[in-house]
């Protein structure tokens, strides 16, 4: 098992998969685990979602301007998470309720041979925030908190949903996980980081009056923040092939136990030409009954 992992890696170190490229496309819009061609579940599941994170974001700032502490309520990497959060959840849920109503841009995403850009634009949200999510939630508890911080419900939800939730959704979706796709949340990371110099540079404070945003981002010991942004990039690394791993064992479980099932077609599914769309999916797997030969997509 070791060696077919060692191999899978390889193979996604190709040069190839640094990109968006990915057939069939509409496995965004799926669920790894859905029996049929539209899932009301995973579409509920999709706006649920959504309306969660948005309330997280809408008590995030009701607290912050309670506190009297919006003005800088911008500047902190844990809030450009949760808004990241949101926006992809949002985006997420959008992509899948045009793919559950609209017939013709279904058949039109199944016949086309690229993914839409809003998929590209979409996977590459995801990736980021999920990573970022992860991350976050480890810094913060690991280093950042302390006893003068209260453990109360708006912190859990910013400190801690935030990754159990976009964890779960790794799980659920069927779309694949990139090893070059790390550079994505790094490259984010990195933008906060010159984000946070300018900050200083400015004379930015914290919601204390700190000359800093974070004490582990402190540009006053340049030393000590550059071995901070080393550290967090070599976190996302580790925490991007974690996630790797989990995506492969998650299609591993798939084929092993649920890949006999038939995927059942829907009424709302509009009739597709024969010959379009024959990629194998990781949803559908290589041979789905509940079509005949000359339906089969």
């Amino acid at each position: 098992m070791t060696g077919k992992f060692v191999a899978s890696c390889k193979e996604e170190l190709e040069v190839r998969n640094c990109g968006f490229a990915h057939l069939p496309a509409e496995e965004f819009v799926k669920s790894q685990w859905q029996t049929r061609t539209k899932s009301i579940f995973f579409l509920l599941y999709r706006l649920a979602l959504a309306i969660f994170f948005t309330g997280v974001v809408i008590n995030s700032v009701v607290v912050a301007v309670e506190r009297g502490e919006f003005s800088k309520y911008f500047i902190y990497l844990t809030h450009w998470g949760i808004l990241l959060c949101m926006g992809t959840t949002i985006m997420g849920a959008i992509l899948v309720m045009v793919w559950h109503f609209h017939p013709e841009y279904s058949e039109k995403v199944c016949n086309s041979d690229e993914m839409p850009n809003a998929f590209k634009i979409y996977w590459m949200l995801h990736n980021i925030t999920l990573i970022l999510s992860v991350c976050i939630t480890i810094i913060y508890w690991a280093i950042l908190h302390n006893e003068s911080m209260p453990v109360d419900p708006n912190n859990i939800l910013i400190h801690a949903c935030n990754c159990v939730f976009m964890f779960l959704d790794l799980i659920i979706v069927a779309y694949p996980v990139r090893i070059w796709h790390v550079l994505q949340p790094i490259t984010f990371g990195l933008v906060y980081c010159i984000f946070s110099v300018i900050y200083y540079a400015a004379d930015g404070t914290d919601r204390f009056g700190r000359p800093y945003i974070y004490n582990v981002l402190d540009w006053n010991e340049p030393g000590k923040a550059m071995v901070t942004v080393v550290g967090t990039i070599l976190l996302a690394m580790i925490v991007h092939m974690l996630m790797f791993a989990i995506y492969k064992l998650r299609v591993k479980i798939y084929l092993r136990y649920f890949n006999h099932k038939p995927i059942i077609p829907t009424n709302s599914t509009l009739q597709l030409q024969t010959g379009k769309c024959d990629g194998i999916s990781m949803v559908y797997g290589s041979d789905n009954k509940a079509f005949s030969i000359s339906e089969r997509y």
